[in-house]
């Protein structure tokens, strides 16, 4: 052994370089630590769809109100209220006519999480009244037939873009999707609005395409009086837009 050697001296200093190096580094990876990428949380996708539009004006109502005009105007408002929780696509935003299946197809291209589709009731007798929500439910071809023969909207341009009958496997998930908007829309107001919606299923063409949970929303009778009132009123149709994302957020936060 070397003269004046003395491992134990020697070991510490080792220690001590170590132990000054980590306290050096701490900061480093403290920061480093600090810088970590967050990512944010996709917001789902709803694409809502005004009914009717352009020369397709839709149901009047006694004071001359187009159906084509308060499905938009409703949907604008909706659209303001989901847009503060998720992404919101309206497959028109002004007065022009869309293909049926063309709504549909936007949703699906957009790979969309949700798709409603706005419209006003119509009928000779001015006394009906009420709102429905309908999600789809095949029928017989016959009864398919009839429904399309008697469609103005199944004038249809490119039949090959259709997506047909698959709509089904989300049948039961959009059958919830009506059930939680009920439930919002039989709550009482505020503004003394009150809805009793009943819920059906239809096959309606512009769902029966849609590759996501879909509902089609008839928010009251455009030809009677007073719902045709109702319907101009900006209080109404925001009360009806906060109705509709309170079932449309129970629907994702209570998700089949």
């Amino acid at each position: 052994m070397m003269k004046g050697y003395k491992p134990i001296l020697f070991k510490r200093h080792i220690v001590i370089i170590l132990s000054l190096f980590m306290m050096l580094a701490h900061p480093a990876i403290t920061k480093a630590k600090s810088n970590k990428l967050h990512f944010p949380i996709q917001k789902k996708t709803i694409v809502i769809d005004p009914g009717h539009g352009g020369y397709d004006k839709g149901a009047t109502g006694p004071d001359g109100t187009f159906e084509k005009s308060v499905t938009m105007e409703l949907a604008r408002v909706l659209a303001l209220e989901l847009e503060k929780t998720y992404t919101v696509v309206l497959t028109r935003t002004d007065d022009y006519w869309i293909d049926i299946l063309k709504r549909t197809a936007m949703a699906n291209h957009l790979n969309a999480d949700m798709f409603i589709s706005i419209h006003a009731g119509g009928s000779f007798l001015h006394q009906a009244s009420g709102m429905s929500l309908y999600y789809y439910e095949k029928i017989s071809t016959s009864a398919r037939m009839f429904e399309t023969e008697s469609m103005e909207e199944s004038k249809i341009s490119n039949f090959k873009e259709r997506w047909s009958n698959i709509q089904g496997r989300h049948q039961e998930n959009s059958k919830v999707l009506a059930e939680r908007i009920l439930n919002s829309l039989k709550k009482k107001s505020g503004e003394n609005v009150e809805y009793s919606p009943e819920i059906q299923g239809a096959p309606l063409m512009v769902l029966e395409g849609a590759d996501t949970p879909a509902v089609l929303i008839e928010v009251g009778y455009i030809t009677n009086p007073k719902e045709e009132k109702s319907l101009n009123d900006i209080i109404v149709l925001t009360f009806l837009a906060q109705k509709i994302k309170k079932g449309i957020d129970d629907f994702f936060e209570k998700a089949p």
